[in-house]
C-alpha cells in the first residue's frame, strides 16, 4: 500500500501547457458569455427605464391639459376652428392659462390676479423631451370648443437603437 501512494506522488509531474490553454479558453468563453449577459441587461434596463419616462409624463400632460381645458370659460389661442397653434391659451375664472413649448420642455403659465402674479413650470420630467407639440380647435361655430393635442416625447437617454420617441394625441372639450 505505500508503494502505492509513492507511485501516485511521484507519477504527479504539474500541468502541462496544453492543459493551461484548454483552461483559459474555457475561463474565457465563460467571462465573454457572463460580459454579453451584463450588457444586455442594462440595455435592457434603460429601455424599459425609457419607457416608463415617456409614459409617465405623457399621462401626466394629458391629464393636465384635460383637466385644465374641460375647466376652461374660454380658449383663446387657437381661435378659429381648424386652427393649427403651437401654443394654448385659456382662461379658467380671471387667471389665464399658456402652454407651449420652450426649448425641449411643455412649458406652463399661469397669470393671475392683482398685482399680475405669473407662475411658470414644466410639465414633462428632466428625462424626457417634447420634440413636436400642436393644439388644433375643433368643433362647430355655435358649439363649446374643442381641442386636439398632438405632440411627441423623446428620451433623453440615447439608447443604442437610437432615440427612443412617442406620439401622443388626444381631444378635449370645454364642458
Amino acid at each position: 500500500m505505500v508503494h502505492l501512494i509513492k507511485n501516485i506522488k511521484t507519477s504527479q509531474k504539474g500541468t502541462s501547457l496544453i492543459e493551461l490553454i484548454v483552461y483559459f479558453s474555457l475561463l474565457g468563453i465563460v467571462l465573454i458569455i457572463a460580459t454579453d449577459l451584463m450588457l444586455r441587461t442594462g440595455e435592457f434596463s434603460l429601455e424599459a427605464s425609457n419607457r416608463n419616462y415617456i409614459q409617465e409624463d405623457a399621462r401626466f400632460i394629458v391629464n393636465r391639459l384635460n383637466y385644465d381645458i374641460r375647466r376652461a370659460n374660454s380658449i383663446s389661442t387657437p381661435a378659429n376652428l381648424g386652427d393649427n397653434s403651437g401654443t394654448l391659451v385659456l382662461t379658467i375664472g380671471t387667471e389665464t392659462y399658456t402652454y407651449n413649448r420652450v426649448g425641449t420642455n411643455l412649458q406652463y403659465e399661469k397669470i393671475f390676479g392683482p398685482p399680475p402674479t405669473t407662475i411658470t413650470a414644466n410639465t414633462n420630467s428632466s428625462f424626457t423631451k417634447v420634440t413636436s407639440l400642436n393644439f388644433q380647435r375643433l368643433g362647430n361655430i355655435s358649439g363649446k370648443p374643442t381641442i386636439k393635442v398632438s405632440f411627441q416625447l423623446e428620451a433623453v437617454k440615447k439608447e443604442k437603437s437610437g432615440p427612443k420617441q412617442k406620439n401622443f394625441e388626444t381631444v378635449v372639450g370645454v364642458r
